[in-house]
């Protein structure tokens, strides 16, 4: 069950990237990510009664708690708001897969200086194809907006202003959070159950960045809530990834333990890839397609060898 609540994890969260792209074109950063966040936390009482798991929080040592919460900070709060904010500026193509990659190869990573574990093949030879994968998706990226330069032009338009390194710089810094919260996460559950940690988790997150976003940008988190489908998407999306697919992750993590975990999330960006295609507008191109496979093959060797 593990194995299978892994791989529908990763499908909610290629729809939730969809989602999260298109919104992001309107929405504050901040905001998307503590309303998404926040609609998920009011959802929770409800899993605690159902699953009857509110014991194990009220027993559960506070360092626990503390270290539980620190990971959802740091995930959430930290690493999706800046995941949002580079949706925004390069596009689904490149940040999903990209940040991926360098979520799980930073994992394992840690794992190997953190607690020994060996250097191996798969992780040599997953590098490599991360990399060459990264190099695609940005080639990719440049061809596009040189196209696009050379249209605009033709119609007497000027060109759209390139992203510059800065937002690249995005992309590491998703990477980061996203690993240093998982693996704080794997240190700090104790003998919490899947349902029991993420109803710590996410909270935690919600609180920090509503409490952020309330104190600093008034203005952008009101702003939703005057077109009801800006911000029904917005709960949708809260629900669908941060409340359903992170829960089944967790799941997937204690049950199938954190290797099968993260090869199973790495199906997430070929999933991605013909939603954005569908959905987003985005171009299917053969360096989109390879960039991609090779950033998933580089997690699997990653991950299995």
């Amino acid at each position: 069950m593990g194995e299978i609540a892994g791989l529908i994890a990763a499908f909610t969260w290629s729809c939730t990237s969809v989602m999260l792209a298109s919104l992001s074109a309107r929405t504050s950063p901040v905001a998307l990510s503590a309303l998404r966040m926040g609609a998920a936390t009011i959802a929770l009482p409800l899993v605690l009664f159902v699953s009857g798991t509110a014991s194990e929080i009220a027993n559960a040592p506070l360092l626990t708690i503390l270290g539980i919460a620190v990971s959802g900070f740091l995930g959430y709060g930290l690493g999706d708001t800046i995941y949002i904010r580079a949706l925004n500026v390069l596009g689904m193509q490149i940040t999903f897969p990209i940040t991926m990659a360098l979520f799980i190869g930073l994992t394992v990573l840690g794992g190997i200086v953190l607690l020994d574990e060996p250097v191996t093949v798969g992780l040599l030879g997953g590098a490599v194809l991360v990399a060459y994968g990264a190099s695609l998706l940005f080639s990719s990226s440049r061809q596009r907006s040189a196209a696009e330069d050379i249209e605009a032009r033709a119609r007497g338009l000027a060109p759209s202003p390139r992203p510059g390194w800065a937002a690249y710089a995005l992309l590491p810094l998703v990477g980061v959070f996203w690993a240093v919260a998982t693996l704080w996460l794997a240190a700090a559950k104790g003998d919490l159950s899947a349902i029991a940690v993420g109803t710590i988790r996410t909270p935690a997150g919600a609180i920090a960045l509503l409490t952020f976003g309330l104190i600093t940008q008034p203005a952008n988190m009101r702003a939703p809530f005057s077109d009801r489908m800006h911000i029904g998407t917005i709960v949708v999306a809260g629900l669908l990834g941060t409340l359903f697919g992170s829960l089944l992750y967790v799941y997937s993590v204690v049950e199938a333990g954190a290797a099968k975990a993260a090869v199973l999330s790495a199906t997430a960006p070929l999933m991605a890839l013909p939603l954005g295609v569908i959905f987003l507008g985005e171009p299917f191109t053969r360096r989109s397609v390879g960039g991609t496979a090779c950033c998933v093959g580089g997690i699997l060797l990653l991950t299995i060898l």
